[in-house]
């Protein structure tokens, strides 16, 4: 493959990106195999990362800590993704990327048994950190290798259907496993999840083709990247947009309850059908972006931004509740697909994507964390409905770096 991903699909005029090896081209059929393993690898991931929102309370209990102590458990997670993710993806740039992939996927199995066996809360902590760490470096791969596994006229598709693994962890991964920790503790939830992230690996294992970490050997640093400008507004971007969403998302269980009157029966079914808007979001926007990168970019975040703040003022209206719940959630996923295009973009003329692909999981998850450490404080002291507002105001400045900066 010797054209440029994003040049070919979106018709730009960069020079071929050296990190694309001229390689014999294999079957579809094993092509599109390979991007569904690196799918399942997202999926068994991030079902790892956000499980225990589903079972905090009984993961507090069995070690003996409180839910504050607990939360760490996912805000220390995403905390460490975010400083990590550069460092570590910068020492293993040179690896073989299906040896690399292979290698995270055992650090994620090895990781949800040691959680499974943990008797403290700090053998607890430092399970879920080893993963952290691993997830860091596959989110920042993952994409890239990808692409460079499928035609260039297949890149956006084969993007979405990595993130597709993070929309059906919503829909299927986080529900299944909540439900299995209730009736059968969570100690069990991690044996499943150690068995999902090696059945995945079998599955890397057999259908990853061997590629070398780039053509020429070479690759551009942290230092290099960050000297993009286009680089850079695609990270205060996704920094921006993605604490928009979580501030208001960490604490939509509350609002839903507390603000528009929902039972507590009731949010699971809510979350999942956030969840499943969120597969069409994810998988429809590969061919409205095709038709035009910009606008879709922009519309995508209006439509987020507003959905989020109309919700504030939706009040008790259950019906226009659960309708701004769909469209936030399509929204939502469509976004990480949006965002990865923009650094692939600017990225275009660089040797490898993975140190540009590094920013913008530091900018993702460092947003993870930064919304619901804000969001915790504003609903301590004025209650859940003023998350919707405030994660609003805070997407007008991305909104606006976007209208200045988004490719076209």
């Amino acid at each position: 493959m010797t054209e440029n991903v994003i040049h070919q699909h979106h018709g730009g005029s960069a020079p071929a990106a050296a990190f694309i090896e001229e390689t014999k081209r294999r079957s579809p059929l094993a092509e599109e195999l390979a991007v569904v393993a690196l799918s399942l690898g997202t999926f068994a991931f991030v079902s790892t990362e956000l499980m225990p929102i589903g079972i905090l309370p009984q993961m507090a209990d069995g070690v003996g800590v409180s839910l504050g102590q607990a939360g760490f458990l996912v805000t220390g997670f995403a905390l460490l993704v975010a400083i990590a993710a550069t460092p570590l993806t910068a020492a293993t740039r040179r690896w073989n990327r299906k040896w690399l992939m292979l290698s995270l996927l055992l650090a994620c199995t090895f990781g949800n048994v040691l959680t499974c066996f943990a008797q403290t809360y700090a053998v607890l902590l430092a399970s879920r950190l080893t993963v952290a760490a691993a997830i860091g470096i596959f989110w920042s791969t993952a994409a890239s290798m990808a692409v460079r596994i499928v035609p260039g006229k297949h890149a956006v598709r084969a993007t979405s259907a990595v993130y597709g693994g993070l929309a059906l962890a919503s829909v299927l991964g986080i529900p299944a496993g909540t439900f299995l920790g209730n009736y059968a503790g969570w100690r069990i939830v991690f044996v499943a999840l150690a068995i999902l992230s090696l059945a995945v690996f079998i599955t890397m294992w057999l259908t990853l083709p061997n590629l070398a970490a780039s053509h020429d050997g070479k690759h551009s640093t942290v230092a290099q990247a960050w000297r993009e400008p286009p680089l850079r507004a695609a990270v205060y971007v996704t920094a921006l947009i993605m604490m928009t969403n979580f501030l208001a998302f960490t604490y939509i269980a509350p609002f839903l309850e507390q603000v528009t009157g929902f039972e507590t029966s009731w949010i699971g079914g809510l979350l999942l059908a956030y969840g499943a808007a969120g597969l069409v979001g994810n998988f429809g926007i590969a061919p409205i972006m095709a038709r035009g990168y910009r606008p879709t970019l922009l519309v995508t975040m209006i439509v987020l931004t507003a959905s989020i703040a109309a919700l504030g003022f939706a009040g008790t209206n259950r019906g226009l509740v659960i309708a701004l719940l769909l469209v936030w959630g399509a929204a939502y996923t469509a976004l990480p697909v949006l965002m990865q295009t923009w650094v692939f973009k600017a990225a275009a003329h660089l040797n490898g994507p993975e140190a540009p692909s590094s920013l913008y999981v530091s900018a993702y998850n460092g947003a993870i964390a930064a919304g619901a450490f804000v969001g915790g404080v504003i609903v301590d002291h004025a209650g859940p409905w003023s998350v919707m507002p405030v994660s609003a105001v805070i997407g007008i400045p991305a909104l606006l770096i976007a209208l200045k900066h988004a490719p076209n």
